[in-house]
C-alpha cells in the first residue's frame, strides 16, 4: 500500500487523460470497432472509483448523499445525448457549406487535439456566460447544486444546459468540417475529462494544474459563494481562464466540506432528478 498510494496520487491523472484518451484516439484513428472505446471508458470509471476510495480528497464525499440514483440518471441521459449528437453530425453537415477547412492531412491524434482546444474555448465561453446571464444560470444551477464532488457528477447537468454548452463547443468544429471519427474521439475524451475534473481522488499534478482544468483547480469553481466560484471555467484547459483573468488556485484553500459547496442563495435547491429538470422553469 505504501507504493500504491503515491502511484495513484501522482499517476492517476496522466493515466486517465493521456493513457485513456490516447488509447481511445489510437483505436478510433485505426478504425477499430465502435465498442472498443467504451471498454476504455468503463476501465477509467472503475479506476476512478477505486482511486477515490484509496486516496480520497474528502472521505465523506465517498458516501452517498442520497444522490447516486439521480446522478446515474443525469449521467446516462447526458452521455446518450452527447454520443447521439455525434452520430447526427453527418446530417447537420448537410446544412453547412460544402467547403471544409478541416486539416484532414494532419495526423489523427493532432486533429483530435485541435478539436479539444476549439471545443474548450466554446464550452468555456458558454460556461462563463452561464454565470453572468440569469436565464442560463437557471439551467446551469442544477450542476452547482451538488453537495459533494466525485467522478460521476461531472455529467450532473440539466439537459438544456448540456445542449447549450455542447453546442457552443461543437458548432465551430462543425463549421470547420470536423470528420465523424474525430468527433467520436472528442466525445469520449470529454467523458474522461469530466471524470478527472470532478474526482474525489486526492491526486496531484504539480505544475500541470496551471495548464489543465483538473480537480485541483475545478474545486474552486464549486464554492457556494457566487463571487468566489466565478473562476476556472475551462473544461480541458485553464488557458482561457488565464487569458480572461478568471483562473484561481490557492494551495489548501479549495472547499473540503459539503457546506462549502452548493448554491448559497438557494440552499433548498431540489435534490431529485425530475424536480431538478423543472426548477429552471419556475422563474425564481
Amino acid at each position: 500500500m505504501a507504493i500504491v498510494i503515491p502511484l495513484i496520487r501522482y499517476g492517476l491523472f496522466p493515466t486517465v487523460l493521456f493513457g485513456g484518451c490516447g488509447a481511445i484516439i489510437a483505436l478510433l484513428g485505426s478504425g477499430a470497432p465502435a465498442w472498443m472505446p467504451w471498454t476504455i471508458l468503463a476501465g477509467a470509471i472503475g479506476l476512478m472509483f477505486a482511486a477515490e476510495r484509496i486516496v480520497p480528497y474528502q472521505a465523506d464525499w465517498n458516501r452517498s448523499h442520497d444522490d447516486v440514483a439521480r446522478d446515474l440518471l443525469h449521467g446516462l441521459v447526458n452521455t446518450a445525448t452527447n454520443h447521439s449528437g455525434v452520430l447526427l453530425l453527418p446530417m447537420l453537415a448537410l446544412a453547412i457549406p460544402a467547403s471544409s477547412v478541416w486539416p484532414d492531412d494532419w495526423p489523427f491524434w493532432l486533429q483530435v487535439v485541435m478539436a479539444i482546444i476549439v471545443l474548450d474555448l466554446g464550452v468555456a465561453a458558454a460556461h462563463h456566460a452561464s454565470h453572468r446571464w440569469n436565464w442560463l444560470w437557471r439551467f446551469h444551477a442544477v450542476h452547482h447544486s451538488v453537495r459533494r464532488l466525485y467522478g460521476f457528477n461531472g455529467l450532473m447537468k440539466h439537459p438544456v444546459h448540456q445542449a447549450i454548452e455542447t453546442g457552443s463547443g461543437i458548432l465551430p468544429l462543425l463549421l470547420l468540417g470536423i470528420p465523424l471519427p474525430v468527433a467520436q474521439a472528442l466525445a469520449f475524451c470529454v467523458a474522461m475529462q469530466l471524470l478527472l475534473q470532478h474526482s474525489n481522488a486526492d491526486y496531484r499534478t504539480g505544475p500541470l494544474k496551471y495548464l489543465f482544468a483538473n480537480a485541483e483547480v475545478h474545486r474552486f469553481h464549486h464554492v457556494g459563494r457566487p463571487s468566489d466560484g466565478d473562476v476556472n471555467f475551462g473544461l480541458f484547459t485553464t488557458l482561457w481562464d488565464h487569458l480572461a483573468g478568471t483562473f484561481r488556485y490557492e494551495a489548501g484553500a479549495a472547499p473540503m466540506r459539503s457546506d462549502e459547496l452548493g448554491i448559497e442563495a438557494h440552499p433548498d435547491y431540489p435534490a431529485a432528478y425530475l424536480p431538478q429538470l423543472v426548477e429552471p422553469f419556475r422563474g425564481r
